[in-house]
């Protein structure tokens, strides 16, 4: 009876062990990974803009010449058009994009002022005048932003370059000079820092929005009257602004996935 009772308990094992053996089981279904298109900035681009500068021009009457005190100055504002070329190439790891850029433009300011304390007539047209001209401008900026997809917003910063002419002249009403004066063509060098934002438009049109600031150091040159005497005359171009809008176009690839598993 107990070797019956063991072989009906083993058979009821054996059978149940098969049982479990084929039922199916069950694991859950692999998720897909996420893959989000993301805008690649690395890649040489070059570009035309167009904006507008304006700054401020102080001068300083040296020897006294307007019957001012030694050191006697005064400043007007000067402002222009501003447009011509740049190009730079970035480079992207992760959001953090980086890179150098060069820009040569036209920075038009073409103004003048009057010395308060004038010799002669006021308002007069060359009488006690000192004036201010620009025209080549160039920059060599480092750039470091964030890239938001196809929205990069960035700061930049470096050296600026300002092709400039200063002068003063002063006549008396027959229009005889009676002392002038001009710098010779000035190279004026300045820090400058600012930033913006470039969106991209097409995988390779790229627009952007930008502000710079610059302060540009001082030239002095000597105004000789008739009779061959001297007065110096020095002229600071300081807080210079510039806006402006571009369109590059960029060259490499447009785009990578970014794949991101959940």
């Amino acid at each position: 009876m107990r070797k019956l009772l063991l072989s009906t308990a083993a058979v009821a094992l054996l059978g149940g062990t098969a049982v479990a053996a084929d039922l199916p089981t069950y694991e859950p279904a692999p998720v897909a990974p996420v893959v989000t298109p993301t805008y690649d900035w690395t890649g040489g681009y070059v570009g035309l803009f167009a904006g507008w500068g304006w700054g401020d021009v102080n001068v300083s009457d040296i020897n006294g010449y307007n019957a001012a005190p030694p050191g006697g100055n005064f400043g007007y504002d000067t402002d222009g058009f501003y447009g011509g070329l740049y190009g730079g190439y970035n480079f992207q790891w992760n959001w953090v994009v980086a890179g150098l850029e060069a820009e040569a433009a036209w920075l038009n300011f073409d103004d003048n002022a009057q010395f308060p304390g004038f010799v002669g007539v006021p308002g007069r047209a060359g009488d006690s005048v000192a004036s201010v001209e620009s025209d080549f401008y160039g920059s060599l900026t480092a750039r470091l932003g964030i890239g938001l997809d196809r929205v990069l917003v960035y700061a930049k910063g470096g050296v600026a370059f300002l092709n400039t002419d200063f002068s003063y002249v002063d006549t008396n009403a027959t229009g005889t000079t009676l002392v002038a004066g001009t710098s010779n063509d000035d190279w004026l060098a300045a820090w400058t820092l600012g930033g913006g934002v470039e969106v991209a438009a097409t995988d390779n049109v790229v627009v952007r929005a930008e502000y710079m600031y610059a302060d540009f150091g001082d030239v002095s040159h000597t105004a000789t009257t008739a009779g061959g005497a001297p007065f110096t005359f020095r002229h600071e171009l300081d807080d210079v602004h510039t806006i402006k809008l571009g369109v590059a176009w960029k060259f490499g690839g447009p785009a990578f996935p970014v794949t991101a598993a959940y």
